[in-house]
């Protein structure tokens, strides 16, 4: 009986991996997609797939045409050039037949684009054709909601999507609303251009969705839809995370709970889910440790003492943490003596902070936030968490301004020191070798902050003295950890660490009122079609798509 079972257990194994799919060792790690939107509403579209292949005779992509997209002018090329267009495409034939040929097979959804493995190893496919009839006139506004990139046995671990005008005429978000939906990305207004982003690894199930809704009189759409955009838009957000508009500018009597009920059942729905996950399995915690085990020490400023940069570099690499750079900013602002924490005399516990002087450090972000918290606080020079929380719910644009300045600041920093290989950094990808190289100071000062009092150098003052190690470890989100052990290096100056403990306690409360306001008008931003975070779930209504890898 156990030798019957055996043999069984051993023939279906068998069966399992003989009726595997071929392109289970094959793999698409980068895939750039390029729309180039014509007048008339059609699109030509460029996928360059970098490709790993060891099996199967050819690649294939799905596109559905959804009643009424078409496709033309299709053609592959790889290093070697240009591919033959073969008429009658025939999917059985042999690897050797379907080297460098391209054809199209007719399906009853759409057309299968299909072309020839050629040469087993790593290759990079340029994809091109015509998507015609893409964007639609709608009553109200011209747009599509297209799946770019569907479910595929072979999927890309890293996407980028990019949307222009073929002629050249910027896509704004003045004149333009973008939403994403079905991966971990971003989506962004750039340069007249909208790109969406990949973040994570695509997975099963998941797909790269992008809708587009654009003012009358960017293009002039040949296809006519039926209804207005806002039914297509109501359709694709079902299921998404976009349905929290938040406060209108004149709805500002809701409270505090109001306003956490809704952002975090409406705005945080499914990035919650993936959070526990990512929680659950520690991967990033995994990779962050690996990483600071790798890397030497650093002692000094790092980044040239430039916070901005600290913080989005770091943000890339997620050494940083997220939402700490105005904590950063109010502690140094508070070390300075700009502010005054103030005890109230009462059992609340609740600290006040009072705008004693102009800042003295001699940074234009520092004189900045300080002049967004001395319009907060008012007549009397003295603030509170919740009235700088309002404000700020009320004047959004100072606060965004703050915000996105220090980002531009960043990617200008960076640029011009030629950390970039492009214009952006958005992962570790994007750095040249001095990035990378700037990077690791990051790393390395984490590193040595975290072992603070395991190094018992006592000389470590001579270029940065413990309370910028403070605000560094308040910007890498490790504040806590690293004061009692300066606390242990130095225990003569305990009076003075145990009141930056307290003052770290009030940045990190000020911190909270301002990033709620800021997240809060983030997400509004989101929701109507600003950029942004990318929606796991939603995107129905969608044309195009269809299944795609190898075969």
């Amino acid at each position: 009986m156990k030798k019957t079972f055996t043999a069984l257990l051993i023939a279906a194994v068998c069966v399992l991996f003989f009726v595997s799919p071929v392109s289970a060792a094959n793999r698409v790690p980068e895939m750039e997609i390029e729309v180039a939107l014509r007048p008339d509403g059609s699109a030509y579209v460029t996928q360059t797939w970098h490709a790993q292949t060891d099996e199967g005779t050819e690649f294939y992509l799905a596109r559905n045409d959804s009643g009424y997209l078409s496709i033309t002018d299709f053609s592959v090329s790889d290093k070697d050039g240009r591919y033959t267009f073969v008429e009658n495409w025939d999917v059985g034939a042999s690897f050797e037949e379907k080297a460098n040929k391209c054809g199209i097979v007719e399906t009853k959804d759409g057309v299968e684009l299909c072309w020839g493995i050629s040469e087993y190893g790593e290759n990079r496919y340029a994809i091109e054709y015509v998507v015609h009839g893409l964007a639609g006139a709608y009553s109200d506004a011209d747009g599509f909601n297209h799946r770019f990139v569907d479910d595929m046995s072979v999927f890309p671990s890293d996407v980028v999507l990019t949307v222009c005008n073929q002629d050249g005429t910027p896509l704004t978000d003045e004149e333009c609303d973008v939403w994403g939906f079905g991966f971990d990305g971003q989506v962004a207004f750039e340069d007249g251009v909208i790109r969406a982003w990949s973040e994570e690894p695509l997975k099963s199930g998941q797909h790269a969705t992008l809708m587009l809704s654009m003012k009358k009189g960017l293009l002039a759409p040949e296809r006519t839809a039926e209804g207005s955009f806002e039914e297509v838009k109501a359709r694709a957000m079902e299921g998404s995370d976009y349905d929290y508009d938040g406060p209108s500018e004149e709805d500002v009597e809701l409270t505090l709970d109001d306003y956490l009920f809704a952002l975090v059942f409406f705005g945080g729905g499914a990035w919650a889910i993936v959070g526990f996950f990512k929680w659950l399995f520690g991967m990033g915690k995994r990779k962050a440790a690996k990483r600071l085990k790798q890397v030497d020490y650093f002692r000094d400023v790092p980044n040239d003492g430039n916070l901005n940069v600290t913080y989005h570099l770091g943000l890339s690499d997620r050494v940083c943490q997220e939402d700490t750079l105005m904590g950063a900013y109010l502690l140094r602002l508070i070390a300075d003596g700009a502010l005054e924490p103030v005890e109230q005399d009462d059992r609340s516990n609740k600290v006040s902070l009072r705008l004693a002087r102009a800042p003295r450090t001699g940074n234009e972000f520092d004189d900045v936030l300080y002049t967004v918290l001395e319009a907060a606080a008012g007549a009397d020079g003295t603030l509170q968490p919740d009235e700088l929380q309002y404000y700020c719910m009320r004047n959004r644009r100072p606060l965004i301004a703050f915000v996105d300045s220090c980002k531009s600041d960043a990617q200008r920093t960076m640029y011009n020191g030629g950390w970039l290989k492009g214009t952006q950094c958005r992962s570790r990808r994007d750095l040249t070798q001095p990035g990378l190289e700037q990077l690791d100071q990051i790393w390395g000062l984490k590193r040595f902050l975290l072992d603070f009092s395991l190094i018992h150098e006592r000389g470590v003052g001579e270029t940065v003295i413990w309370q910028d190690y403070m605000v560094y470890a308040m910007l890498l989100g490790i504040a806590d950890k690293v004061a009692p052990q300066i606390k242990q290096l130095y225990p003569e100056a305990a009076p003075q660490i145990e009141r930056y403990e307290r003052n770290i306690t009030y940045a990190a409360s000020y911190n909270r009122a301002l990033t709620f306001a800021y997240v809060t008008r983030v997400q509004q931003k989101r929701s109507r079609g600003s950029g942004g975070r990318i929606s796991m779930g939603g995107g129905g209504g969608f044309s195009g798509g269809g299944r795609g890898g190898t075969r």
